[in-house]
């Protein structure tokens, strides 16, 4: 049986200040940096509406112990407010760092040097980086704007608005040397792949690529929303030149997920195969297995620390608007509640602040955004007193070896 401590003497530390709402994005990416004395971060000058076209945000280095002032280098207008603008570090490198902008009418990647300010153009806008540094994946933003607003970016008509499933559009694997794209994977190749009659006559469309531990393979989700009932997912995986795809879970409800290692993902998700619960789904064939359902009761943004040994999570807002922050032993399911933030009801939908925690380099400590201050704002939450205790705990049951 799990278990759920509550962590002693946990410190969250505000990071940023007014004026202007700062936050990262998403929570599979880390904004430290590789010698863990910078974060990376973005500032708005709104907090209250979608952004438009001519909307700008700032991106930039924060001080770890909130002591110096946000410090900008760079703008753009491709962003959204839960993936931000997909500004994360080049793997292999101290100071470069890849995001997306908006240019000559289409959205495109730049890999940005930090220390002499050269910026080299990416030919799409990237979505994931590989973890040794030499590719990304990019998605049609375009699209993403149209079929899952707060996701996608404004400015760019989308091609192939009007088609089911575009062959010209898909997952693009990106050369970070180069900046040259190459369509890895059309969506009208994802959607023949084992087809059923929900997928007739509808609009199809690709979100939350990851790239596994060693860039051997990325994930992707392929969504459709048929004309009655749910929206329909199915989470599918390919070599980075296209290859070797498949659906590697007959799952319809697929929500946030993190490759574990080379072959396996945790994922929220199951219906209407098995009960929704976070599932550790194989690559390779093997029977998806439950994890820790009697304390991961609802979907979260889940990701593994550095050593995988734990993995962060956090919930959507309960009955009372708070959003909870909890990390969970990766051997045995041991939950640790971390801490509690008011989510304000009136910022809801794509306006909606998720902690989205994100692990630093030593898994020692988390980067959450929250507004429970009023304004969106980043904050760390040290977690050595709480590892600390649960070291305590002998591990009972190995649900994760």
């Amino acid at each position: 049986m799990s278990r759920i401590l509550a962590a002693p003497d946990v410190t969250v530390r505000r990071v940023t200040h007014p004026p202007g709402d700062h936050f990262f994005g998403y929570y599979e990416k880390t904004p430290w940096s590789p010698c863990g004395t910078r974060l990376l971060g973005m500032r708005a000058g709104f907090r209250d509406r979608q952004p438009g076209p001519k909307d700008e945000i700032e991106l930039g280095l924060i001080d770890p112990e909130g002591l110096a002032p946000f410090e900008p280098f760079a703008t753009t207008n491709a962003w959204c407010w839960q993936q931000g603008t997909m500004l994360q570090w080049v793997p292999g490198t101290t100071d470069r760092v890849v995001y997306n902008r908006r240019r000559a009418g289409r959205f495109e990647g730049v890999v940005h040097d930090l220390s002499t300010g050269e910026k080299r153009s990416l030919e799409r806008a990237a979505y994931a980086v590989d973890p040794r540094g030499r590719y990304a994946i990019g998605l049609n933003f375009a699209r993403l704007a149209t079929h899952r607003p707060g996701y996608g970016y404004e400015g760019v008509a989308d091609p192939g608005a009007h088609e089911e499933a575009p062959t010209r559009d898909g997952v693009w694997t990106i050369d970070l040397e180069n900046g040259r794209a190459v369509l890895a994977l059309s969506l009208g190749e994802i959607v023949g792949m084992d087809p059923d009659a929900s997928m007739a006559r509808q609009i199809h469309w690709l979100n939350h690529a990851q790239i596994n531990t060693d860039g051997s393979r990325v994930a992707v989700l392929h969504r459709w929303q048929p004309s009655d009932g749910p929206r329909q997912t199915r989470l599918v995986t390919l070599a980075p030149d296209g290859s070797d795809a498949r659906v590697i879970w007959e799952a319809r409800l697929v929500s946030h997920y993190d490759w574990r290692s080379t072959d396996e993902i945790l994922a929220w998700g199951g219906a209407p195969v098995a009960p929704n619960a976070f599932w550790r789904v194989s690559d390779v064939g093997a029977e998806p297995r439950a994890f820790a359902p009697d304390v991961l009761t609802e979907d979260g943004h889940c990701s593994y620390s550095p050593d995988r040994a734990w993995i962060a999570n956090d919930t959507y807002p309960d009955s009372q608007n708070l959003r909870r922050l909890m990390i969970v032993r990766a051997a045995d399911g041991l939950r640790v509640d971390l801490a509690a933030f008011h989510a304000p009801p009136e910022l809801a939908g794509p306006l909606r602040v998720d902690l989205h925690p994100r692990w630093n380099r030593d898994g020692t400590a988390l980067s959450v955004d929250s507004v429970h201050e009023g304004t969106r704002q980043m904050y760390t939450v040290d977690l050595r007193a709480a590892l600390a205790a649960a070291a305590d705990i002998p591990v009972r049951v190995h649900v994760d070896s």
